[in-house]
Parts: structure tokens; sequence; C-alpha cells
């Protein structure tokens, strides 16, 4: 064997023996129900999430126009060790913001902007504790799969049917993107449910909503979730939210000296 071979053998030995080591592809999926089904299943397991959104649109209410321009969202869970975290800001309204933490049986609330004083939050900008939270059962513990996708499936037969475009990616994960559209109309005949039956202004509400969903083609988590909606003379929204998983979060209780006596 001429010598100068040896290493590109070598090479193509190392290469077939990771294509035989390497871990079964999932297999491509091209109905949008199946897809949404199998979403919904793929966070039975999940251990943490972490989902950082923004609001962009206008909010129309008695006469005067809310720009929601920069408005950010934030919700981190540790489903193991119970814990959460939920951050809001919208600095076009006054600066308000609002951080609440979960954690050891125990809920930190922290409120700036004008309604502070409404729902009760230390007017000093600190965080208010409120003890003797029961715990939670684990999300991942309580989730009947074969369960969870019955109830699915009941909903999305009650809905337009769901459409796919194209493969995008979001971050380095390849992603199935579904699309579904639904009409003021359609929407109301949702309710009375426990979910829609009670949101303001519902009944007044005109044009669609508009729900975005890439799931990412190897686990089916979603990756980023979008839901636009069009509200008429009420005003138009783009909520979007991208989402990791079972990464290394930090939730803590705030220090004692940012707690209120």
């Amino acid at each position: 064997m001429p010598r100068r071979l040896a290493p590109i053998l070598a090479l193509l030995a190392i290469v077939a023996i990771g294509a035989c080591n390497a871990a079964p592809q999932a297999p491509v999926l091209t109905d949008p129900k199946e897809i949404l089904a199998k979403t919904v299943l793929s966070l039975k397991d999940v251990k943490t999430v972490d989902a950082k959104g923004d609001l962009t649109g206008t909010l129309s209410a008695q006469g005067t126009s809310l720009n929601l321009q920069n408005t950010t969202f934030e919700l981190q869970a540790d489903v193991p060790g119970k814990k959460a975290r939920v951050s809001l800001a919208v600095p076009s309204f006054l600066n308000t913001s609002l951080e609440v933490i979960a954690v050891d049986q125990a809920v930190y609330l922290k409120v700036l902007g004008p309604f502070a004083s409404q729902i009760g939050a230390d007017p000093g900008g600190k965080y208010k504790k409120i003890d003797g939270l029961s715990s939670a059962p684990s999300p991942s513990a309580s989730v009947d799969p074969l369960k969870a996708l019955d109830e699915l499936n009941t909903l999305l037969s009650k809905l337009p049917a769901p459409t796919k475009g194209a493969n995008e990616k979001i971050g380095d994960q390849d992603s199935y993107h579904i699309t579904m559209k639904l009409t003021a109309d359609e929407l109301k005949a949702l309710a009375p449910s426990p979910a829609l039956g009670n949101v303001p202004g519902l009944d007044a509400m005109s044009g669609a909503v508009t729900f975005d969903i890439w799931s990412r083609t190897n686990d089916l988590r979603p990756a980023r979730f979008v839901v636009g909606i069009d509200a008429g003379a009420q005003g138009n929204l783009a909520l979007t939210f991208n989402m990791t998983y079972d990464s290394g979060l930090s939730i803590t209780a705030p220090p004692a000296d940012q707690v209120a006596p």
C-alpha cells in the first residue's frame, strides 16, 4: 500500500465508524396535525424551559392608543425543582415592570409603575413575599400522553385545518413551520370555555388570530411560537416567544435586603 494512502484510508474508516454509531434520524413528518400532536407530547419530559418573548403593535381603548413596542417577557421554569420566574417590562406604559419568583413554596412579587399600589406590591420597589403556597405536582409527572393527545385532537377538530410551510432554521435547529388562522367568529365559537369565555372584549373582537409554531425536527419541541392578533379598531399585536430547553437555570429567592418587611 502506498504510504500516502494510509492517512486517507484511516480518515475514511473513522467516518464509517461514526456513521454506524450515529443516532437514528427522526422520521420526516408531513401532516401538520400530527406535528402539533407530537409537539404537545414532546414537552412531557422537559426538565427546564427558558422562553424569551417580545410584544409589538398597538392597543386602542376608550379613545387612546398605546404603542407596545419594546415590551418584553421571560418565563423560566425548573420542573424537577418546582421553581419558576416570570418577568414583564412595558417601557411605553410609564416604565411598568413586573417580576414573580416562585421558589421554596413561596412567591416573591415586585411591581414598578402605576399599578404597584393597586395590586398590593411594595411601593418602595422591593419584593413582597407570599408564604404558605402548597407544593405543586411536577407537570411532567401529571401529563397523561394519551389524554393530552385526545384533547388536542378534539380541539383541532373544532378549528380550521393547520397548514405546513417550508422547514426553517430557528437558531441552529431545523424546524417544521405550522400555521393556523382563526377568524373572530371561529374564536368566539370556542366559548363558553374556561380559557376563552371570560376574555374581556372577546365579544366585540373583529379580525383574526394567527398562530405560528416552529417545532424542532429532531425532537418536536417548540422552538418558536408567534401569536398575531388583528383586532380591528382595537389594535394589532404580535407576541413572539423563543424557547430553549434543559439548560442550566438559576432560579433563587431574592436577597433578604431586597425583600420588604
